[in-house]
């Protein structure tokens, strides 16, 4: 329905006290502060984008199909000229719901969702969303990553950045599982001379945590990560021989020719900005680009591992729930550990949960000693070897096991506690961390879709919840 949801005002605020004596400590937060709740439960105060958010307005679909037009584009953008864009399938629309409810807590207006499927459109539609049909032809379901739906989605999403861009309007375009928790129009205000700024998935902040200024010309040696790609309608001409890259190379990622088209006749250091000049113009001149902070424009490890925002004491821009093991369900799941989804109100009003305390013990979690840091983590040569890594987790799965099984025989849902790893997790090989990656172990909010599959527990919903749950302000007294 719609209307705001019961929102739990904090009440009493206090600094975070230390953790106690033996206790492992909670890993690093943006706040030192935490607050009393309307239960009297007393929680780290949650960030500002976990505020409780209205409900989207229920509207009748009408009949038409609007297609993406100058028009359009013109009528949302923004006084100065910005817009933001994303698209998704039926599959995908509560991404769409929550990025959209997110934007208007922001009282972030300019921004369009494109509607890869009819069915996508007819729903945005009815909850008031302003959509364009783009009418795909792909599946509506998921899209797993590298499989042949995944490459023509990618077509589909350089074709709508050349759109875009033919429109006139300077638009970031998005995935719709990179949502945003700040308004990144007075940022790129701060550039007017950037014409491509992209996120990347670089895993350091090349200018530390107390710079939140684009990355250094380092940060122009990973991987650029086109799921949050700011681009001026003056580097039209870089679009349009991207397209047509991707349109040759249809076997190939879009994400890899993005970068190997903009790297085209480049040359030169990085400005003051920390803007590089890369792609050369036919007119002369060239497209200055600009690497986001990883630690504000994050991934899903610069967030949730590495916790790179946490560590700067700040919320970030941007997070894309890149780097997690669980698909879909994997996704919504870190978001909801993170406070960044939104459910409906039945989610968090729930009929019975059932909650236990962790026994975490200190020896399992910092089994060779050493300097315990002020973030609660090690230097690396204490980590734990991976028999020791293995000890802590079972430890803490027999739990989760005995955990649900009392909830399934009572009849409630387990909130789950919070978990920690001695190591991280990736696709490949690797020493306890991502091969330069800037994360610090051991890992004290181990990300829950790096030790249970939730994706094959299929729909998690009537079975568990994340373990910020209770300090999550959607959560009523």
């Amino acid at each position: 329905g719609s209307g705001a949801v019961a929102a739990a005002a904090p009440l009493r605020e206090l600094a975070l006290p230390p953790a106690a004596e033996g206790v492992v400590p909670n890993a690093s937060w943006w706040s030192d502060r935490m607050v009393e709740l309307p239960g009297g439960m007393w929680c780290p105060k949650p960030p500002p984008f976990a505020s409780a958010k209205p409900a989207l307005p229920l509207v009748k679909a009408g009949e038409e199909k609007p297609r993406l037009t100058t028009e359009l584009a013109k009528k949302h953008a923004s006084a100065d000229n910005m817009l933001i864009a994303t698209y998704v399938n039926y599959n995908r629309l509560d991404f769409a719901f929550t990025l959209v409810r997110h934007l208007i807590a922001l009282q972030q207006p300019h921004y369009l969702v494109g509607a890869l499927d009819d069915e996508a459109g007819r729903g945005l539609q009815a909850r008031g969303v302003p959509t364009f049909f783009m009418s795909s032809g792909l599946t509506t379901k998921d899209y797993g990553w590298g499989t042949k739906n995944f490459r023509e989605l990618g077509l589909h999403k350089v074709n709508l950045v050349l759109e875009l861009a033919k429109t006139g309007v300077d638009c970031l375009t998005i995935d719709a599982d990179a949502f945003i928790l700040r308004d990144p129009f007075p940022y790129f205000r701060k550039l007017p001379e950037a014409e491509v700024l992209t996120s990347s998935d670089h895993l350091v902040a090349t200018n530390g945590y107390t710079d939140d200024g684009l990355e250094s010309s380092s940060g122009f040696s990973s991987a650029f990560n086109i799921g949050y790609i700011f681009i001026r309608a003056s580097a039209l001409e870089f679009v349009q021989q991207w397209k047509e890259a991707c349109f040759a190379n249809k076997d190939a990622w879009d994400q890899v020719l993005f970068a190997s088209v903009l790297r085209r006749g480049g040359g030169g250091g990085v400005d003051n900005h920390r803007l590089k000049p890369l792609f050369k113009k036919a007119g002369g001149g060239q497209v200055k680009a600009g690497v986001l902070p990883v630690s504000l424009f994050a991934s899903g490890h610069t967030h949730f591992v590495s916790r790179m925002a946490h560590l700067m004491r700040s919320t970030p821009y941007m997070v894309h729930t890149t780097f997690q093991y669980g698909g879909a369900q994997g996704k919504r799941h870190r978001l909801r550990e993170g406070m960044m989804w939104e459910d409906a109100p039945e989610y968090y009003s729930g009929p019975d949960f059932l909650t236990y305390e962790l026994d975490l013990p200190r020896a399992l979690v910092y089994p060779n000693g050493g300097t315990v840091g002020s973030d609660g983590t090690l230097p690396f040569d204490k980590r734990a070897s991976v028999e020791q890594h293995f000890a802590l987790v079972h430890h803490q799965l027999a739990q989760v096991r005995n955990g649900l099984a009392l909830a399934k025989a009572t009849g409630r849902i387990l909130i789950l506690p919070r978990l920690v790893c001695g190591l991280d997790r990736w696709w490949a090989p690797h020493s306890g961390i991502i091969p330069g990656s800037a994360a610090r172990l051991p890992l004290l909010d181990c990300p829950a879709d790096h030790v249970l599959d939730v994706e094959r527990m299929g729909k998690v919903e009537p079975l568990l919840r994340e373990h910020s749950f209770l300090c999550n302000p959607r959560t009523p007294a």
